[in-house]
């Protein structure tokens, strides 16, 4: 039975091994040499390349690159090449940067002299046969000709070999395309940095400091394994790279727990989770000193479990406090969910778990510093809106409090009012508004507080008869008609722009709110004999908000028999168009002179009175351009002087139509 088992399972595992073929070099340019290769594990690290020649090498799955995780063995391997092309120079790159010594060897099956040479990170770059950050060799075939390759590969990380072999002009120019994406990853990760920073010097904000060296440390992290840093920075000394191997990763997770931890208030909200990751940063930390002084018998294998374990608690930590409805952590929490897919795959790939693609090929790993770079940013831009607002509800709560403390609490609100400004740079519209507004304010309600007053006036000194009595309670009556609509218009505004409207949609009878109107002003347009026609059919519906929706058809109508004369006609009409419903409101009035168009549906828009001298501000198509916004939908206007004016807003149908309205 056993021998049956034995049988099966060699089966088995030689249906995932074919034996490698010989390389075959076309005029293709590259080869990428993957499982093509032969494979021996020598744990005495004693044999040379004469004992190699005459062994057995071990077959690969040809579809992978070879990964044998952190081994300290010493590994063999062993191409056949024939060069099927034209082109005799060709180099052989190995794209995983920190591999210590690779030993390459090149020979015929006449040749007594192999040719050999040396590269690797304890290595100076200048001693490499091609200055690059990744192990290349240079190497001649003629063509027609075959020859053997054998790589000697000893080393203290992870046992990767990704092998491709180039025609040179192919490799400078691929090399030079990967440069220009990496360029474009660092050099936004650099801006991002300098961001930071700047914010960090104006506010003294420890968090973003904190942000800083995460970020600082995660750039650090890709740069290291793609050999950029022993590249650029120090290429002549390459005993910093074991320096930065081995506290590169601690680093990253110190900076991380304290950002992670002040963020999310990870104390307050469980004590657990937080003593956890301090323990984790204590173990990384206390290993990386280890590595340092007894290296190299602590393997780097450690850094990866801890940094893997320090992202589950991070996630876990900020799923958390969401959960526990501290809503600053969404954002973290899509940040190190990011983070977490590039670490699982980056360090189950280093540990030899996967292929070595996932390692040696840093796109994903730099895709998810990008996003976690992004969502932590978001993360805490939302922070500061939480804080501007606890900070002005404090503000309201200070204030309430007795005269004793007044002098104090302007000292303290004027320091609250001043770091807001540093930290929002949205401050100068809010006063360009408030200015507007206390504009609008004073000129259009100073106007009928006047009027009331004169009425006084003239009342108490007796002096009005019983006719013009009538005549002025009239007029006033208007006036403050008048003035409690743009009232009500004005709160609605300043509401949706202080702290925003609550946006509650549904489906809606635009037929039943079209007549609801029209009854609503039924008193106005009768007043100048107007005729209003009503088209819209009861099958007629939309996806919006009822109370906008309304508010919006109210100050159209309105606008409508404010400037439309005696006998004229006011006409509703909708059409369907592509998942939206558009209305339209058409007036047979004055018009929009050509200079005032472009400045409809803003605070300077400059509104003319009406046929029966009514006055307006502009405030109620400000509040409708927002509120059909709102609902995804946009409003316009067409009109003719002395003919009349069309207002068109459109609505989704339904609402999946929102939904793509509101994506786009």
């Amino acid at each position: 039975m056993g021998h049956r088992i034995f049988f099966i399972l060699s089966l088995v595992l030689a249906s995932f091994q074919v034996f490698p073929q010989t390389i075959r070099l076309d005029d293709s340019g590259h080869f990428e040499v993957k499982g093509n290769i032969g494979h021996w594990r020598d744990a005495t690290h004693k044999l040379t390349l004469d004992d190699v020649k005459n062994i057995k090498f071990d077959s690969l799955p040809v579809t992978k690159s070879p990964n044998f995780g952190f081994d300290r063995a010493t590994h063999w391997f062993k191409l056949n090449i024939t060069n099927d092309s034209k082109n005799q120079d060709w180099l052989l790159e190995i794209a995983y940067a920190p591999l210590d010594i690779i030993d390459f060897y090149i020979l015929t099956d006449s040749s007594l002299v192999p040719e050999h040479k040396v590269s690797g990170d304890r290595l100076a770059i200048s001693t490499r046969d091609v200055p690059h950050r990744h192990p290349i060799f240079s190497f001649s075939i003629a063509p027609g000709e075959s020859r053997t390759i054998y790589l000697r590969l000893s080393t203290i990380s992870s046992v990767q070999l990704p092998v491709t072999i180039w025609r040179p002009i192919n490799f400078y120019t691929t090399g030079f395309n990967v440069q220009i994406v990496n360029g474009f990853f660092y050099g936004g990760m650099i801006l991002m940095l300098l961001y930071q920073l700047f914010l960090f010097f104006s506010m003294r904000d420890r968090i973003t400091f904190y942000y800083v060296l995460t970020l600082l440390s995660m750039v650090n992290i890709v740069a290291l394994f793609q050999g950029y840093t022993f590249r650029y920075i120090y290429p002549e000394h390459p005993w910093l790279n074991d320096i930065f191997a081995m506290f590169t990763g601690p680093v990253f997770v110190v900076s991380s727990t304290f950002l992670t931890r002040s963020f999310l208030n990870l104390k307050k909200f469980s004590p657990l989770l937080d003593n956890l990751m301090l323990t984790n940063m204590l173990m990384n930390v206390l290993t990386g000193l280890s590595m340092f002084i007894f290296f190299p018998h602590v393997s780097y294998e450690y850094h990866h479990y801890f940094i893997l374990i320090h992202c589950i608690l991070a996630l876990s930590s900020a799923g958390f406090c969401f959960y526990k409805n501290y809503r600053s952590a969404r954002y973290y929490l899509i940040a190190w969910v990011t983070v977490l897919i590039a670490a699982v795959f980056f360090t189950i790939s280093n540990l030899g778990f996967i292929p070595g693609y996932m390692s040696t090929n840093y796109s994903g790993l730099m895709i998810g510093s990008i996003f976690q770079m992004l969502f932590i940013s978001f993360a805490l831009g939302d922070r500061w809106n939480i804080l501007r607002k606890e900070n002005q509800l404090a503000k309201e709560l200070e204030l309430k409090r007795g005269q004793e403390e007044n002098e104090r609490l302007e000292r303290e609100v004027q320091l609250r009012i001043e770091e807001i400004q540093q930290k929002n740079g949205k401050l100068e519209e809010v006063n360009r508004v408030k200015d507007k507004l206390f504009s609008v304010v004073s000129h259009d309600i100073k106007g009928p507080l006047g009027s009331l007053q004169l009425a006084l006036s003239l009342l108490k000194s007796g002096d009005v008869s019983k006719d013009e009595f009538e005549n002025l309670a009239k007029a006033l009556e208007v006036r403050f008609v008048q003035t409690t609509e743009f009232i009500e218009n004005l709160l609605q505004w300043a509401t949706l722009q202080l702290k925003g409207e609550t946006y509650e949609p549904s489906y809606l009878d635009l037929a039943k709110i079209a007549e609801e109107t029209i009854t609503l002003l039924e008193a106005d347009y009768r007043r100048k004999n107007i005729t209003i026609k009503n088209n819209l059919h009861h099958s007629l519906q939309a996806f919006g908000d009822l109370n906008m929706i309304r508010s919006v058809l109210r100050n159209l109508l309105t606008n409508a028999i404010k400037f439309t004369g005696t006998d004229g006609t006011i006409t509703i009409n909708a059409m369907r168009t592509d998942q939206q419903v558009i209305l339209s409101v058409t007036d047979t009035g004055v018009g929009i002179s050509i200079a005032h168009q472009h400045r409809m549906f803003t605070l300077g828009s400059v509104t003319t009175p009406g046929t029966k001298e009514e006055k307006g501000t502009g405030l109620g198509l400000l509040l409708c351009k927002e509120f059909v916004e709102k609902n995804g939908g946009r409003i316009w206007f067409e009109s003719e002087v002395g003919k009349g004016t069309t207002f068109y807003f459109s609505l989704p149908e339904n609402q999946g139509s929102t939904e793509s309205v509101a994506s786009a």
